[in-house]
């Protein structure tokens, strides 16, 4: 049976740099290859985190200490630290009301007790919030942080605009609370304004940790990602990191090519990944409104995030998707609470396009099958 794959959040195969991380191999290998007979250092290759550093210059207009960042093993095991460090079973954290399942599914397994913001088109909505801090406050509750995906962000795909993250800040502070931003996908834009400079340089990198990835723009299989934090609380948060060390193998490789190759990198995915936006979107527009109420329309990362209408069966509905061999999210995966909700999401970076053609078409036909009189 054919398979279309919408699940992960994966950029397209064919964008993967085989090529130059073979040549980057072959020549930093002789050079350093020696030296993986020892440990990494705890904060993972300078060639890489300086990278890092530049890419963070380019994009925020600051640069830091290449002391204030840290390798780890793909973006999640920076969230896993993170929650480790400050969560203990029933303490509260906030994030949106749909956000990564990854990160969501962490905080579960560490007991934490979900507070979901609603969102829009701007993000998460900032009068919500300061009501549901004012209610916890009441509660004599104080979250141990807020978690926010605010470029790019996972469902939807919203950007969240500079005044809403200033708003955000401000609360934070109000609250005396801490910021943890997920800015994984921000190297993902391919249409319109970029986005606005990260939380974490808006707040003068006060309060905040910022996590970031290299699986959106390479692959996850490359299990590299990195968080920056003050050097005392990112000295805190590594304690933890009992993993003898992020792998100097992949961290050689990936910081070579990226040295001299990450800009020109990015706009290939990027333009790759915009036709595979504009594919979805054509396909969408040719079965709404019986099939899809409405979806967003992103400028950059890997989602669309997709309305069913209220009379679909979604029991139903992902059973025949998974007859049919579609493999996609569904809205539930995302929601602060688990909840059944009539929303998808479609991957849009992985599949072929036509994989997407053919692909969503087949999601449109069993929305439309699944519906109820």
């Amino acid at each position: 049976m054919r398979e279309y794959n919408f699940g992960g959040g994966m950029p397209d195969p064919e964008s993967f740099p085989v090529e130059g991380l073979l040549d980057a191999a072959q020549e930093v290998l002789p050079e350093l290859g020696r030296t993986l007979v020892g440990y990494p250092d705890p904060r993972g290759y300078s060639e890489l985190r300086d990278v890092m550093v530049k890419r963070f210059h380019r994009k925020n207009g600051v640069t830091l200490p290449i002391e204030r960042f840290a390798l780890t093993c793909g973006s999640m095991q920076a969230i896993n630290l993170v929650t480790q460090y400050f969560v203990q079973p029933g303490d509260t954290v906030v994030t949106e009301e749909y956000t990564y399942s990854g990160t969501l599914g962490c905080l579960r397994r560490y007991g934490a007790n979900i507070v979901g913001v609603p969102t829009d088109d701007d993000g998460m909505n900032m009068d919500m919030l300061e009501e549901k801090l004012r209610d916890l406050q009441g509660q004599n509750i104080k979250p141990k942080f807020i978690y926010t995906i605010a470029s790019n962000q996972n469902p939807t795909g919203t950007n969240m605009s500079v005044p809403r993250r200033e708003r955000l800040i401000s609360l934070a502070r109000e609250y005396e609370l801490l910021i943890v931003e997920d800015d994984c996908y921000a190297d993902l834009h391919f249409e319109g304004d970029p986005p606005p400079p990260c939380i974490y340089k808006l707040a003068d990198f006060s309060n905040v940790i910022y996590i970031g990835s290299f699986s959106k723009i390479l692959g996850p299989g490359v299990r590299l990602g990195y968080v920056s934090a003050s050097e005392e609380l990112l000295t805190q948060i590594l304690s933890l990191k009992i993993d003898g060390g992020t792998s100097n193998l992949a961290a050689y490789i990936v910081g070579r090519f990226l040295k001299n190759k990450l800009w020109e990198h990015l706009e290939t995915v990027n333009r790759i990944i915009k036709a595979k936006r504009d594919a979805v979107m054509e396909v969408l527009a040719h079965y709404s409104p019986e099939a899809f109420e409405w979806w967003t329309r992103p400028t950059g990362g890997l989602f669309i995030w997709i309305k069913l209408p209220d009379k679909t069966d979604t029991p139903r509905l992902w059973k025949m998707l998974d007859e049919r061999g579609v493999r996609l999210a569904p809205g539930r995966a995302f929601h602060s609470q688990g909840q059944e909700v009539p929303f998808l999401r479609i991957a849009f970076g992985y599949p072929t396009l036509a994989d997407i053609h053919e692909g969503v078409g087949v999601i449109a036909e069993c929305v439309q099958k699944s519906c109820t009189v």
